[in-house]
């Protein structure tokens, strides 16, 4: 019997990334079954959600306005680090302390890897251990989708041999840090999807949404070939993930009120519906959740763009009436300009990142409209709308221009901050222009070390800026190994 020579404590310990990928574990520990590494899969806070300031802060769906920079500049939601997100400084990025989202991926793929080096000696139930495989394979494989997402080139026939990620297959630290190509990258992550296919259960546990099933892996994949512009084998993995018995639309006319917040001076009272009030206990138990992921921020402020709010019916969509509070800067004492909040879980904390039954249908609507079958997309977006708004309203389209248009709309409102990066990078090497996004931002000077509020600045995203710098900690670590995208 092989024992297991790696400490769990030192997985959810160690620091920084460099540690997950180029330091053996110091720590040791004999663990020899089963339901030992089964106990790492189901500590679902540690894999179901990712600080992702690139999400939060770097795309069309948030807006810092210059005044309110000047009145509140110590929030949380404006520190110099966001800021570097949201200006797009690439030398600021470099020199943060850390990056929170290479660290976090690594450390799951880590895991990953723990329990792939042990599974096959640890002794127990087989159907278990068989399960357990197919858990970590899918962490391993979406964790690099993540990662090659942010920091690798967008996912095109020209950009294949270009830089992709170091792969980690094991837990030795004497294995290769040196980027693969985003071709390996990418076979990489669909030959971790074979082999939790193999094994994985037929549908999602209700009990335990964070385990990986048949019904998730057709999920991510009905993204994973939108993604890669394979829209036939999207479409086919939508139906299939659709098929699930155990995910549900929920329909937010059901949803009750949450807590109040009044204030004084000015008087004002902000009011939430019922999820601002869950905790993990119980929003990891999302009924729309495939699998449960969450974009996480310790501001619990998701500062949505003046673009963004335009898109809702503020009237009719419940979206808006329940995840978009006006003057929701009042929370952090927030008062002129009167600032608006999207908050949607554990009091702004959490929103969703995992595939849910809202971002298939949306997938499924998107193939169909750019393949041109226009009653095919409405009636897919159409099924989402019946539970999204309080006097049902269908959308309707009269050519497939306008089908993509809508739909696209439609994913923005249902999907903001956590998919709107993935999206512009991919629209911007598609074929069709129409969807291409230009990002601006009308702020101050943004440097490593502040903000320059006497130096008012206009800046445009590069095309080339749509990779997210790899943090110098990460480079030094890797002794050269490494090598930086270039801009």
């Amino acid at each position: 019997m092989k024992l297991l020579k790696y400490s769990i404590i030192s997985v959810f310990l160690l620091a920084g990334c460099k540690k997950y990928l180029s330091e053996e574990p110091k720590k040791q520990a004999s663990i020899q079954t089963v339901s030992q590494l089964e106990a790492l899969v189901d500590n679902a806070t540690a894999f179901s959600y990712e600080t992702n300031y690139t999400a939060i802060n770097s795309t069309d769906d948030t807006e810092i306005s210059k005044l309110f920079y000047q009145n509140y500049r110590t929030q949380t939601a404006v520190t110099v680090d966001r800021l570097q997100y949201y200006v797009w400084d690439v030398n600021g990025l470099v020199s943060q302390v850390s990056d929170l989202l290479w660290n976090g991926e690594f450390k799951k793929i880590f895991t990953a890897n723990l329990i792939l080096a042990n599974i096959d000696q640890a002794t127990g139930d087989e159907a278990t251990r068989q399960r357990v495989k197919a858990d970590a394979h899918f962490i391993r494989a979406y964790s690099y989708w993540v990662l090659a997402n942010h920091y690798c080139a967008p996912y095109t026939a020209a950009n294949l041999n270009s830089l992709g990620l170091p792969i980690k297959k094991t837990v030795e630290y004497t294995e290769s840090l040196k980027r693969a190509t985003l071709k390996e990258t990418y076979d990489f992550i669909l030959s971790d999807i074979a082999e939790a296919q193999k094994v994985a259960v037929d549908d999602v546990e209700s009990l335990k949404p964070w385990r990986v099933s048949k019904k998730a892996i057709a999920a991510f994949m009905s993204r994973f070939y939108l993604f890669t512009g394979e829209l036939d084998n999207s479409l086919a993995q939508a139906n299939s993930a659709l098929g699930s018995l155990n995910t549900k639309l929920v329909d937010f006319k059901t949803l009750k009120a949450g807590n109040t917040a009044s204030y004084t001076n000015p008087v004002a009272v902000l009011t939430y519906v019922e999820l601002n009030d869950w905790a993990a206990v119980k929003f990891l138990y999302w009924p729309e959740s495939y699998y449960t992921r969450y974009v996480y921020t310790s501001a619990q402020w998701f500062v949505p763009s003046a673009a963004l709010v335009a898109l809702y019916d503020t009237q009719n969509d419940l979206r808006y009436k329940s995840f978009v509070i006006p003057n929701g800067g009042r929370r952090f004492s927030v008062v002129t300009p009167a600032t608006t909040r999207y908050t949607v879980f554990n009091d702004g904390r959490y929103i969703p990142a995992g595939f849910t039954i809202a971002e298939v249908l949306l997938n499924k609507a998107e193939v169909l409209a750019r393949k041109g079958d226009v009653t095919g997309a409405m009636d897919a977006v159409n099924i989402l709308r019946l539970k999204r708004m309080s006097t049902y309203v269908a959308l309707t389209a009269a050519n497939k221009d306008e089908a993509i248009k809508k739909v696209l709309e439609e994913r923005r409102r249902e999907l903001p901050f956590a998919m709107r990066w993935y999206d512009i990078r991919r629209f911007s090497v598609n074929d069709y222009p129409a969807d291409d996004v230009t990002l601006t931002r009308d702020f101050f000077e943004v440097s490593a070390t502040g903000v320059n509020i006497n130096s008012p600045k206009t800046y445009t995203l590069d095309a080339k800026r749509l990779l997210v710098p790899i943090n110098n900690v990460e480079m030094d670590a890797s002794q050269g190994q490494i090598v930086q995208n270039q801009y």
